[in-house]
């Protein structure tokens, strides 16, 4: 289960990002990106901010539940953070 919600966490990490790449600056739109010349030409001259900014919205929040998720699994399975295994391993080479 833990290694299922990682791969789809690396996902869901890998669209957001090329999802926030395609968007542009204010005065630009997603034709411009690909070097085209109409406003209209891709998604209509309004079209491309909505779709990519609610693409967006939904990446974000499965990202952050994949996050939670990964973390109550991780916290129940026993397993310890790098700093206490490092914190264990320190007090046991002093004694």
């Amino acid at each position: 289960m833990y290694s299922v919600i990682l791969v789809f966490h690396v996902i869901i990490s890998v669209l957001l990002i090329i999802v926030i790449l395609m968007q542009s600056g204010q005065k630009a739109d997603i034709a411009a990106v690909f070097g085209g010349a109409s406003s209209s030409s891709v998604f209509g001259p309004r079209g491309a901010t909505t779709v990519l900014a609610k693409a967006t919205a939904v990446l974000a929040t499965l990202f952050v539940l994949t996050s939670l998720s990964l973390y109550i699994l991780s916290s129940k399975a026993g397993k310890a953070s790098v700093v206490e295994k490092s914190v264990v391993q320190q007090t046991e080479t002093k004694k």
